[in-house]
């Protein structure tokens, strides 16, 4: 499990990116439905993220079962009471050496209810 700070600067990381539209959705079947599902928009999903918080921090840096060098992170959000599950990952833009490309690799609804180690509270 990570700090708070570590999950910080994760999100600070990523959302840098994201800002700078260093920024990539996987276009897996699951993430596609889950958008329709919720009923949102790829606008709304980009919200959704820029607005993570600490404590919607679930688990990770673990090893991205893809590519075990690079590590995800899991968080979770709350769409109109249904839960998601945001998988993301970050990985450093060739040849720079503090520039970051941002991925979501999973946003779908959760498959189970997840829990929150930063709110003090389990879901």
């Amino acid at each position: 499990m990570a700090t708070r700070q570590e999950v910080l600067e994760f999100l600070s990381l990523f959302k840098g990116a994201m800002c700078l539209d260093l920024f990539d959705v996987t276009h897996r079947e699951k993430n596609m439905q889950g958008l329709l599902d919720l009923g949102v928009s790829h606008a709304e999903r980009r919200e959704i993220l820029l607005a993570l918080t600490p404590e919607d921090y679930v688990d990770g840096p673990t090893p991205d079962h893809v590519d075990p060098t690079k590590d995800v992170w899991i968080f979770g959000a709350d769409i109109e009471g249904m839960e998601v599950y945001v998988k993301l990952r970050l990985s450093k833009v060739p040849g720079k050496r503090t520039v970051y490309r941002a991925l979501v690799w999973s946003f779908h609804p959760a498959r189970h209810p997840m829990e929150y180690p930063f709110r003090g509270d389990m879901k």
